[in-house]
């Protein structure tokens, strides 16, 4: 089972290899298809899955700096507001920007300092002080099989990315049972586990994320322009060659300019 959005030839993606979905019935599975091709995606509540527990949120950060708001970039420049949305590019139909969420987690796997506030504001760069070209952006559970491949297939790539210009984010949204949320502990395993050398974020029950995608369909992963935060593309499942996915959008950036100016 796959979900794709196009991609900038307005064709569907290759099949993916595996996706971490669970659904015992034929209800659920086709539930699950039809959210997974929708544009805006499900949530944990639109598939009749867990809620998670009540101690949830302390993976979240606090209610006034949490989910969608403003915010400027590491030098300064205001996070777009205008083109807010859920959908990826569609051939020459620039996608939506995504919106600043903010999560708790650890800058580059770093737990040395603590567990900080991460805004996607971090990785907005429109003057390409930052060096950053494309945000691979994406959502991964302790529970999920080809969620756990294909963090350890990253690690060992992230240094290559990061000389390409390609910044990894990673956001943990259940523990090891599926629609329970992860908690600062599942994090923190799961970084020690996988020696991360990029960012890892908490995103419990997927409250930031969630309408991207189904919640029973990880991992979920996204590619953004980091120039103007432009969706460029999103899909289900593990495609088992990173390279292979990001390569298509660091050319489409070589030779493009950003679909929106910065504000």
């Amino acid at each position: 089972m796959r979900g794709s959005i196009f991609s900038s030839t307005g064709r569907p993606r290759g099949a993916l290899r595996d996706v971490g979905r669970r659904a015992s019935t034929k209800a659920s599975v086709a539930s699950a298809l039809v959210c997974a091709l929708a544009t805006f995606g499900c949530g944990a509540s639109s598939t009749g899955a867990a809620a998670p527990p009540d101690d949830a949120g302390q993976g979240l950060p606090p209610p006034e700096t949490g989910g969608a708001v403003m915010g400027t970039n590491p030098y300064g420049v205001p996070y777009p507001t205008n083109n807010i949305g859920f959908d990826a590019r569609k051939g020459s139909i620039p996608g939506n920007q995504i919106q600043n969420y903010k999560f708790l987690g650890y800058p580059g796997g770093d737990v040395s300092k603590g567990i900080q506030t991460i805004s996607l504001a971090d990785f907005y760069d429109p003057e390409g002080k930052l060096g950053y070209k494309l945000l691979h952006l994406g959502v991964a559970a302790v529970w999920c099989t080809p969620c756990n491949e294909e963090t350890q297939a990253t690690v060992p790539l992230i240094p290559g990315f990061l000389k390409q210009g390609v910044v990894f984010a990673q956001a943990l949204d259940d523990g090891a049972t599926m629609g329970t949320g992860a908690t600062p502990a599942d994090l923190m395993s799961w970084i020690n586990k996988y020696h991360s050398n990029f960012t890892e974020m908490l995103d419990p029950g997927n409250m930031n994320l969630g309408m991207f995608f189904n919640a029973a369909a990880v991992p979920w992963n996204a590619i953004i322009d980091a120039r103007s935060m432009e969706i460029l593309t999103a899909n289900v499942g593990y495609s088992g060659d990173l390279q292979g996915d990001v390569s298509p959008w660091l050319t489409w950036v070589a030779n493009n300019p950003p679909s929106y100016p910065a504000p």
